[in-house]
C-alpha cells in the first residue's frame, strides 16, 4: 500500500511538473500572427520616456512618432493598438517574455539584438550626439572635451547610451540615473554637464526648450551612425513581413516628415 501511494505521489508530482513546464513554455512563446489577428490587438512595448518617439505630454496623453507610427500600422492591419510600458533595461527581457508583440520607440539596430530577435527595416536614421545646457561654459563639443574628471556625464541604464558611455568615457564623473527623465532634468538644472543621446532626441529638445538644451557636438560622434527599428521575436516572421511592407508605404514617410524624423 505504501509503495502504491509513493508511486501515485511521484506520478502526481511528474504531472504537475510537466504542466508547469508547459505553462512556462506558453508564456514565453510569442503570439502567432493568427493569434494576434484573433485577438484584434497589436501589443506594442514603449518606454514612454523618449521624446519625440514616445513621451507623455503635459496633459498626460501618450504622444510621439512611435505612437503615431504603430497606431497607423495597427490600423492598416485591422487591429487596435495596445501600448505596454517597458524600460530600457527590461525591454529585451519583456519582449522575450511575450509581454508585447513588438518593441518600438527608439530601438537601435545592434548586432546583439539582431542575434536575439527579428529586426525590421529602418524606421529612422540616427547617431549619438552630446547634449548639454546652453549656459554651460565648459567646452563640450567632442568626446575628448567631456572625458575629463571635471566633467559630469549623466546617463540612464540599459540602452545604447549607457553602452557608449561605458565603452568611451573613462575619466569623467559618471552619474547613473534611474531613467531618461532624470537625465534631462540633470541637464536642465545643471547638476550634470553633458549627456550622450540620440540625434533624434537632441534635436527635439533643442527645438522645444530653446536656450536650455543645446546639441554641443557639431556632428554625430564617430562610429555611431545607426538606425532605429522595430523588434519582434524570432518566430514572428509573418508579423515582420507585415511591418516591413507597411514601412515601405507613404504613410510612414508622411508621419516621419510631420515629426521631423529622417528616414
Amino acid at each position: 500500500m505504501l509503495k502504491k501511494n509513493n508511486k501515485d505521489r511521484l506520478t502526481l508530482i511528474s504531472f504537475v511538473a510537466f504542466t508547469l513546464l508547459a505553462l512556462n513554455t506558453q508564456q514565453v512563446q510569442a503570439r502567432t500572427w493568427q493569434e494576434i489577428q484573433q485577438s484584434g490587438v497589436l501589443k506594442v512595448g514603449l518606454t514612454e520616456d523618449y521624446a519625440p518617439l514616445s513621451f507623455h505630454a503635459k496633459s498626460g496623453k501618450l504622444e510621439g512618432f512611435a505612437v503615431d507610427m504603430t497606431s497607423a500600422l495597427a490600423k492598416s492591419l485591422h487591429l487596435k493598438v495596445q501600448f505596454i510600458k517597458t524600460t530600457w533595461p527590461s525591454l529585451s527581457q519583456d519582449l522575450a517574455a511575450d509581454k508585447f508583440d513588438l518593441a518600438a520607440g527608439g530601438v537601435t539596430r545592434t548586432k546583439k539584438r539582431a542575434e536575439q530577435f527579428l529586426l525590421s527595416d529602418p524606421v529612422a536614421k540616427n547617431g549619438k550626439i552630446i547634449l548639454s545646457n546652453c549656459h554651460n561654459n565648459k567646452p563640450l563639443s567632442t568626446l575628448k572635451d567631456i572625458d575629463k574628471p571635471s566633467v559630469k556625464v549623466i546617463v540612464n541604464p540599459g540602452g545604447t547610451n549607457q553602452t557608449y558611455v561605458d565603452d568611451h568615457i573613462k575619466n569623467a564623473d559618471i552619474i547613473l540615473t534611474k531613467n531618461n527623465f532624470a537625465n534631462l532634468q540633470g541637464i536642465r538644472d545643471r547638476s550634470a554637464d553633458a549627456m550622450i543621446t540620440d540625434l533624434i532626441e537632441g534635436n527635439y529638445y533643442q527645438l522645444h526648450e530653446k536656450g536650455v538644451f543645446c546639441v554641443s557636438s557639431k556632428t554625430i560622434l564617430a562610429g555611431t551612425s545607426s538606425v532605429k527599428v522595430y523588434m519582434m521575436k524570432k518566430n514572428n516572421s509573418h508579423l515582420l513581413k507585415k511591418v516591413n511592407n507597411w514601412l515601405q508605404g507613404n504613410e510612414s514617410s508622411t508621419l516621419a516628415q510631420r515629426w521631423g524624423i529622417a528616414q
